[in-house]
């Protein structure tokens, strides 16, 4: 089966957060690293990647820390 892949804007409107935020939580090491293709135009996230990403934050309750609730 072929990985699927989300792009930034995907993630961020899932997670309801903005893409600066987003990429400063790759640069802190908070969210895992994007892959970079042609010719690195385009940033992807591995989907199966996100999905175990997501399923420790709820574990940890970290992911949930970070959200606004009444936003």
């Amino acid at each position: 089966m072929k990985d699927a892949y989300l792009n930034i804007s995907e993630i961020a409107h899932s997670l309801k957060i903005d893409h600066k935020t987003l990429m400063q939580w790759v640069h802190d090491g908070k969210f895992p690293p994007p892959k970079k293709i042609i010719n690195d135009r385009f940033t992807i996230w591995s989907y199966a990647v996100i999905e175990n990403w997501i399923a420790q934050q709820k574990e940890n309750q970290e992911w949930f820390d970070e959200i606004d609730p009444d936003s």
